[in-house]
């Protein structure tokens, strides 16, 4: 999906891979890193909150506080609404939005978060001027994002280095930074939070069978969608028979007993200056 701004494009675009990739994602072992900051009351938005599974769990902990979700695909929306409504959460509503363009008013949160956005944007710092924007005074911004150089996986074989050099060259193309993420507090002082903190989170591993199984089949269904192969294929970078030979690699992989892969994510925490 788009992100209306410039040459971007969500590059996980299997919108069932993405579903199932996300809706299993929980606050409690996403966002050990941002909870402490959080307190009942807070109004909070998340930004690209997808399926809402992180954001509901959110909205239970700053109850009574309101927390808004936001995401550009109402597909995913529409399965946040139902799975809100699901848990007899009143305080959560869910919206199309863009992290660039946000419709809400000057200092209308205590918290932000934005969890696996700011890695398919070209501009994060935009967005983090934005999220400032729409603090209150004193308020705290979340950000977390897989960084692709901390990969890690076993057995060592050809197959995923080769993976994750068309995936770099994806998210690049269609204007995402998959490397960004360690210079988030960088980021987050030129967009005006004077005072953070960074953090890693190593919540996304694969050690077994049924874990390496569902990771194998998300990545097939990423590369084999039409903007991901036709881009690859298209741009010269892998030939259709060598993605194929790829995805049969990565499918018996899955099915190894000694199967391992983990990602790290880096995180950072800003507060915006209180007033004088």
């Amino acid at each position: 999906m788009s992100s209306q701004a410039g040459n971007e494009f969500y590059s996980i675009s299997d919108a069932d891979a993405q579903r199932d990739y996300v809706s299993v994602r929980r606050a409690a072992q996403w966002l050990g890193f941002f909870l402490p900051h959080l307190q009942p009351g807070f109004s909070l938005l998340d930004c690209g909150c997808g399926v809402g599974s992180i954001t509901l769990d959110l909205a239970e902990l700053v109850a009574p506080g309101h927390v808004i979700g936001i995401d550009l695909d109402e597909s995913q929306l529409q399965i946040a609404r139902a799975s809100a409504q699901q848990r007899g959460l009143h305080n959560v509503s869910f919206e199309a939005g863009n992290a660039y363009a946000l419709r809400f008013a000057d200092a209308s949160f205590d918290a932000v978060l934005a969890h696996t956005l700011l890695y398919h944007l070209n501009d994060q710092v935009r967005a983090l001027r934005e999220f400032h924007r729409v603090l209150k005074p004193g308020g705290v911004v979340g950000i977390s994002d897989d960084d692709l150089a901390t990969v890690a996986f076993s057995p060592d074989l050809p197959f995923w280095h080769r993976a994750i050099e068309l995936w770099t060259r994806v998210m690049r193309h269609n204007g995402g930074n998959p490397f960004y993420s360690r210079h988030v507090r960088g980021y987050l002082r030129k967009a005006g939070f004077e005072k953070t903190a960074g953090f890693a989170v190593a919540a996304d591993y694969y050690g077994t069978l049924q874990e390496t199984r569902r990771w194998a089949a998300f990545v097939n269904g990423v590369y084999r969608s039409p903007d991901f192969a036709d881009l690859v294929i298209g741009q010269g970078w892998a030939t259709s028979a060598e993605l194929e030979e790829l995805l049969a690699q990565l499918q018996h992989w899955g099915e190894n007993p000694e199967a391992f892969f983990a990602l790290t994510y880096c995180a950072g925490v800003g507060w915006k200056q209180q007033a004088a």
